[in-house]
């Protein structure tokens, strides 16, 4: 049956495991003569990364109040002691307001580039570092393929990367070393038999229902359970509150401890074309912003896009946010409510306008797999969503 809309769903799983042989080498040649350390997932990236920098229970790092949760989960795993920092509305860093929480057992200072634009403060967190000697830990899930050269994560002493935020893969990570460093982390273990067939199998069911099918399919289930998120996207069901928890997905999982990367994920990565994954990103990042701008209840996060960045999607902030993402998922389109849980051994207090972008911020996805017709599409029913919550 032919649809009467393109699908603006998460791209399914075969597109990454096929894809064209790019001549450049793909993803992995980006770290080339880098030290690099390819994992699982981003999160055992940041766990080794402690390792490395010989972290210890009671040591303290600094993070940005605008995060995930997930990926400071690895830090509490490491019995670090985890003291956020506040964050403005453009996503930007205050160096001053970090320095006055640096504190007697304060050891590293995590900084974070939201969507794939890189920080403006960069250079003077590394010069705070340095002043302090404390170690700085580059979180550049987001940015993977931003700066003036993909790939960039030069700054910090470590720089943690995620490949399958930007191409459809099963998990994907690395670390990179810029430093020398005094820890001797343990050899790689094999990736996860598990959790790769269990990634395939679903993948294979959508392949074979039709990505329409299967998305409408859970969002119906969604609804049907009373559920007041939908779980199309990965947005797990939580109970409404002033801080509702993080899927428990999120929480570092002991056993992908130092797991290494598949070797399906290496294959898939191989052929991926990284220039092409940029121009097409950057231009449907242009585009997608031509669309929205004026639209009445919607408010751009990020204004211009910088040469040195890759989108890694579209950030908003639209009222009721909540309402609005059910409305654009039964309409399978892969919004997401960034970030909108809140990891239960973190403080929030004094996090600056976190919190607000935790519950009013959505991105809108810009895959390089998109062209005009997705964004247009997108774009109108947005429009509808937001209209008729208004």
């Amino acid at each position: 049956m032919t649809r009467q809309f393109p699908y603006c769903g998460t791209p399914i799983l075969e597109t990454g495991l096929f894809p064209k042989t790019d001549p450049s080498g793909g993803a992995l040649a980006l770290f080339a003569e880098r030290r690099a350390t390819f994992t699982f997932n981003a999160r055992v990236a940041i766990r080794r990364a402690c390792d490395l920098l010989k972290l210890v229970p009671g040591d303290e790092v600094l993070a940005p109040g605008y995060n995930c949760g997930s990926e400071l989960d690895p830090l509490r795993h490491a019995g670090l002691a985890i003291r956020l920092y506040p964050v403005n509305l453009t996503t930007q860093i205050d160096p001053e307001a970090v320095e006055s929480r640096i504190g007697p057992r304060t050891r590293a200072i995590y900084v974070t580039h939201y969507f794939g634009f890189l920080q403006p403060q960069l250079a003077a967190l590394r010069a705070l570092c340095d002043r302090h000697g404390l170690y700085l830990i580059e979180d550049c899930a987001l940015s993977l393929l931003s700066g003036s050269q993909p790939a960039d994560g030069r700054t910090g002493d470590v720089a943690v990367f995620c490949f399958y935020k930007f191409f459809p893969v099963i998990g994907g990570g690395a670390l990179v070393v810029n430093r020398d460093l005094p820890g001797d982390p343990a050899p790689l273990r094999p990736a996860p038999a598990k959790q790769i067939g269990s990634r395939l199998l679903t993948q294979g069911v959508k392949s074979l229902l039709g990505t329409n099918v299967l998305d409408t399919t859970r969002a119906l289930r969604s609804r049907l359970l009373g559920r007041s998120k939908a779980s199309a996207y990965g947005w797990s069901a939580t109970k409404r509150s002033d801080h509702p928890d993080i899927p428990k997905s999120y929480y570092f999982d002991t056993d992908l401890r130092d797991r290494r990367m598949s070797a399906l994920t290496r294959r898939a990565l191989d052929g991926q074309d990284i220039s092409g994954a940029i121009r097409q990103r950057r231009e449907n990042y242009v585009m997608l912003q031509g669309l929205l701008e004026g639209m009445t209840g919607v408010t751009l996060l990020q204004i211009d896009l910088p040469a040195d960045a890759c989108p890694l999607n579209m950030p908003i902030l639209v009222p009721q946010r909540d309402t609005v993402v059910r409305r654009l998922v039964s309409d399978g389109i892969a919004a997401n409510p960034w970030w909108s849980g809140y990891n239960r051994h973190l403080i929030w207090d004094d996090t600056g306008d976190a919190k607000y972008l935790k519950d009013n911020l959505l991105t809108l996805p810009i895959y390089q797999m998109f062209g005009v017709e997705h964004l247009r599409h997108m774009t109108s029913r947005l429009a509808v969503a937001v209209r008729d919550v208004g």
